[in-house]
């Protein structure tokens, strides 16, 4: 079972020229969630939304073989206010580019 990751095995089976198991494709992915999934799954529309502003992370999302890794230290080191004023900036910069 590929709990490495699905692509992972497809990728492997294509380089040596294997049969990929249909139903193993099958369960991994239409009954078996990534951790990625199950971590999106349980946040909140607020959540999600601060998430994709990169309030709470400074890492990609691809860190870490697809784990989602908070940097919550910029909220402790800079504060939620000097966060947004930046945000805010940095958005208004977006605009006039």
């Amino acid at each position: 079972m590929p709990f490495g990751g699905i692509r992972m095995i497809q990728t492997s089976c294509e380089t040596y020229n294997k049969p990929f198991n249909a139903e193993v494709n099958k369960i991994f992915t239409e009954y078996r969630k990534t951790h990625n999934q199950g971590v999106f799954d349980v946040y909140t529309p607020d959540i999600r939304n601060c998430r994709k502003s990169a309030v709470l992370t400074g890492l990609p999302d691809a860190y870490g073989r697809g784990r989602i890794i908070g940097d919550y230290r910029r909220i402790a080191l800079y504060g939620v206010d000097a966060l947004m004023k930046q945000k805010q900036k940095n958005l208004l910069l977006s605009k006039l580019n």
